[in-house]
C-alpha cells in the first residue's frame, strides 16, 4: 500500500488541469496555510508569526512526490513544514532561500 503524507500547495499543484497532468488524477485537499512564511512570488520563510501562506493541503504517495520533484525547476527544493492544521507537509522552496534544519 502507498506511504500517504501531505504536500503542501500555493500555486500551479492547486489547480487541477495541473494535478491531472503532473499526478494522473485530481488530488484530494483541504485549506490550510503556513504560518511564518511569505510568498514574493515564491514562498519563503520570515520567521515572523505576522506572516502566513494560504493554500491547499493535498494527501501525496512517494510516487507523487517524485512526480512533483520532477514537475519543480532544478532551484527548488521539497522540505518540511508544519502547517497552521499542525499537519507535517512537504512544500517547495527555492533552494537559496530554505530554512535551516527543514530538510
Amino acid at each position: 500500500m502507498p506511504t500517504e503524507q501531505y504536500l503542501f500547495a500555493c500555486g500551479d499543484f492547486q489547480q487541477p488541469e495541473v494535478q491531472e497532468r503532473i499526478f494522473g488524477r485530481r488530488l484530494a485537499g483541504k485549506p490550510d496555510a503556513l504560518p511564518g512564511f511569505r510568498r514574493e512570488p515564491f514562498v519563503l520563510p520570515s520567521g515572523l508569526s505576522s506572516d502566513r501562506v494560504d493554500g491547499m493541503v493535498f494527501g501525496v504517495t512517494d510516487a507523487d512526490l517524485a512526480a512533483a520533484d520532477a514537475y519543480e525547476p532544478p532551484n527548488y527544493r521539497r522540505s518540511k513544514v508544519k502547517t497552521a492544521s499542525g499537519l507535517l507537509a512537504w512544500v517547495y522552496l527555492r533552494h537559496d532561500e530554505q530554512a535551516a534544519g527543514n530538510d
